[in-house]
């Protein structure tokens, strides 16, 4: 998979057929559009890309406003390779871009930049100053400047709309299962294990303890979760929080491997959530602790022994 930021020309794609957006998530939606852009561009023999935006722009437009990313700008490459995507355009996002009129992003950029054939966008499109470009907007253009235009009709799990607002929500309020369907995949959490303080070993449960700069993080609790190592997965059990028996105030983020013996010191984690099972408390002490985990770890073996797991 190509990948740009600032530069490129039209001479690196052939017969590109591009979507736009900002690809937080890349949730079922945004699957469903780029589907059809590789679709297209299978037909033509040509390049589908995905032209988006780094930072996203709520980064720039409101810095002091919280907007937690759902995926991790590396995370976000490596889906869209494992979708087929042929081209990535992270096309730097500035003030000076938001002031650009929609025409004027069209024209500059679109398609003095890329001059793709096709142009695949989500019924809720927005481009230009002040969001003042639509879906209807970019049709007519393209109708004027010799592109196609297709809008993709919103994708519905049930009766629900699928959207990145909608997702982050419930990743916020530990709905774990809810998101996982509009994700169609596990809400994961990246990051390197690094030296704990070896808490979990002395409870008989040693931790991965996950360092990670990931922006969007579930409430503290534990969780049901599958840690993917390389192209395996191993079940786990994941405790976000401050370890309060102890009273240490640290945020962490520790996983539980029952009956893996590797070596993880170092090596990138991804662990996919997959239920929330229960509020972080205090306990009495370290003994009703260990046997709480062992709740807990019986409890997660369970759920994900009825998702697929060995």
């Amino acid at each position: 998979m190509k990948v740009f930021r600032g530069n490129f020309s039209p001479d690196d794609f052939k017969r590109p057929v591009l979507t736009l957006g900002s690809y937080d998530g890349l949730h079922l939606g945004h699957q469903e559009i780029i589907r059809r852009v590789l679709e297209e561009a299978r037909k033509r023999g040509g390049e589908g890309v995905v032209f988006t935006f780094e930072p996203h722009p709520a980064k720039v437009l409101h810095p002091s406003d919280p907007f937690p990313l759902i995926t991790p700008y590396g995370k976000k490459m490596k889906l869209l390779e494992e979708m087929g995507v042929q081209a990535v355009i992270n096309y730097p996002f500035t003030l000076e871009l938001a002031s650009f009129s929609p025409e004027r992003f069209v024209k500059e950029v679109l398609l003095e930049r890329v001059n793709p054939e096709k142009v695949i966008v989500g019924y809720n499109f927005t481009f230009g100053s002040k969001k003042g470009g639509t879906a209807a907007n970019l049709e007519r253009m393209g109708r004027e400047l010799g592109f196609e235009v297709e809008v993709v009709p919103p994708f519905k799990v049930g009766h629900q709309v699928v959207s990145s607002s909608r997702i982050r929500e419930l990743i916020q309020r530990g709905a774990i299962p809810e998101a996982n369907r509009l994700l169609g995949r596990e809400f994961l959490i990246v990051g390197e294990v690094v030296p704990g303080k070896g808490r979990g070993r002395d409870l008989g449960f040693p931790t991965a303890n996950i360092q990670t700069d990931q922006e969007l993080l579930p409430p503290r609790g534990v969780y049901a979760a599958w840690a993917h190592l390389d192209r395996d997965r191993q079940a786990a059990v994941v405790n976000i929080g401050t370890r309060p028996t102890f009273g240490e105030g640290e945020f962490t983020i520790e996983a539980y491997l029952p009956g893996y013996g590797g070596d993880l010191y170092g090596r990138e984690l991804m662990l996919g959530l997959v239920q929330r099972l229960r509020e972080e408390r205090p306990f009495e002490g370290p003994g009703e602790l260990s046997r709480q985990i062992a709740e807990d770890v019986k409890r997660a073996l369970e759920i994900l022994q009825g998702k697929g797991g060995r």
